[in-house]
């Protein structure tokens, strides 16, 4: 793998937003800071990676994602001898309880905090390919690619920081800040309205879709591909419940990337052999367009979650005893899939899960099962494997809901799968957790399903409208 230079920007981390004090940072004169203004500076910006020991792959810059979702999600449990074991931090803990307050004032929300760093880059870049001398088509490209990777922060920021998208309302539901340009002041950072924010999304995809290239090389699938601009489209058209463009954003995908790895040949620990390990993400022809989670995520999955894998599927694998390793832990098991690649932009089976749901959602049963199938066949040992044939609509829009949470357990996507069931489909899921003595349920629809915005950051910013909480 190539090396990969690293460009420091004075301004990098969205300073309008977690500085303590806009003047005083203004004030502060950096050492050793490259601004970048030539194309192969912002190359080099949109490229800023490092590669990760944890997850095999590439972090930092453009590629790191949240994590907070997960300790929303009813995939996961926590309990204090888990916490200590895997090192949880306290927000993590508060997370899991639901807090109306994950982060107190002197809190820094690492997630908000990512993804806004990951938007001023992309505003750097966008500002200066105005004046920087090259080829139109070079400039283009890196348009293209700094727009999706702005698309992809906020649509997870409004899926976090927001409700879920409800076309009666959307126009009036607090969205999160646009942050426009890379002035440091008379900055406006009024929320935007939910409609706004995926408006702006979907022009940054359909922009890159023009001008990106179809795939990217192994070793360069952290950079936005064509390929990766129809599967986000896919992703949000199936949030918005536009279920028709997502059955032809999914269908273009598809066409351009469709791999899938028989997990039968996955390595299995050296330490245990009942363990299968995800490969390296540089080694995994599955991966449509990398982004992680950025270190060494340690979870132990629910019961719910353990009991939807059948007999012989080879997913269940990703799941080691940990009881002979940590005492006082009962009943304990840990996701293998994020020791190697905790990869949390775009793959080929959450291509093909989407294609299976919008056919459902859509009434083509056969398609749905077609896609399925698909998947399923490189999930099982040969001789288990029977390919599924479901007729009824709604026993198979449930089977392909499942079918997501087993091929993704633990991800950080289920909160926002719970939210749009809820909202959407009247699914009325609710979640319950138990830490040490206490035990907290979120109903369904509940308003703490929408995460809080750092206190930090409202005081800083008192423009930025608190959400409401239960």
């Amino acid at each position: 793998m190539k090396n990969i230079k690293y460009i420091a920007l004075t301004v990098i981390c969205f300073v309008a937003i977690t500085a303590c004090d806009r003047e005083e940072y203004l004030d502060i004169q950096p050492k050793n800071v490259i601004v970048p203004e030539t194309l192969a500076d912002f190359r080099l910006l949109l490229d800023n990676t490092a590669l990760s020991f944890f997850d095999g792959g590439l972090v930092d810059g453009f590629q790191k994602t949240h994590t907070i979702s997960q300790f929303f999600s009813d995939d996961i449990r926590l309990s204090p001898a888990l916490a200590a074991a895997f090192f949880n931090q306290d927000t993590d803990i508060r997370a899991y309880l639901f807090d109306p307050t994950i982060y107190n004032a002197s809190q820094d929300d690492t997630d908000f905090n990512a993804y806004y760093s990951q938007i001023y880059a992309a505003n750097v870049i966008l500002d200066g390919l105005e004046s920087a001398e090259g080829s139109m088509s070079e400039k283009n490209v890196l348009e293209a690619e700094a727009k999706l990777h702005r698309a992809y922060a906020y649509f997870n920021l409004v899926n976090l920081y927001a409700t879920h998208y409800n076309s009666a309302t959307a126009s009036s539901d607090l969205g999160v800040p646009i942050r426009e340009g890379v002035a440091l002041t008379g900055l406006d950072l009024i929320r935007a309205s939910v409609q706004e924010v995926y408006d702006l999304v979907l022009s940054e995809i359909q922009f890159g879709i023009q001008i990106l290239p179809d795939t990217q090389p192994q070793d360069l699938i952290f950079r936005p591909s064509k390929a990766a601009a129809y599967g986000l489209l896919a992703k949000v058209y199936l949030y918005q419940g536009h279920y028709e463009e997502a059955l032809v954003a999914v269908n273009n995908a598809l066409s351009l990337k469709n791999d899938l790895r028989d997990i039968n040949t996955d390595e299995t620990s050296f330490s245990d052999p009942s363990l299968r390990v995800v490969p390296f993400v540089l080694d995994n022809p599955q991966v449509v367009w990398y982004k992680t989670v950025g270190f060494f995520l340690q979870n132990a999955p629910t019961d719910a979650l353990i009991n939807l894998y059948e007999d012989g599927d080879v997913r269940r694998q990703w799941y080691a005893d940990l009881r002979p390793n940590i005492a006082d832990l009962d009943g304990v098991y840990y996701g293998a899939r994020y020791f190697q690649g905790g990869a949390s932009g775009l793959n080929t089976p959450e291509l093909y899960l989407i294609q299976a749901e919008v056919n459902a959602r859509l009434g083509n049963i056969q398609s749905a099962n077609d896609a399925l199938n698909t998947l399923r066949s490189n999930r099982f040992t040969p001789e288990t494997y029977t390919p599924i044939s479901i007729t009824d609509q709604t026993e198979l829009l449930q089977f392909v809901k499942e079918e997501r949470r087993r091929e993704s357990g633990g991800s950080i996507d289920r909160l926002f799968d719970i939210k749009r069931y809820n909202l959407l489909d009247n699914d009325n899921i609710s979640v319950t957790h138990t830490f040490g003595d206490q035990t907290v349920t979120l109903p369904p629809n509940s308003q703490n399903f929408v995460l809080p915005i750092g206190l930090k950051y409202i005081q800083i910013n008192p423009e930025i409208i608190q959400n409401p909480r239960d």
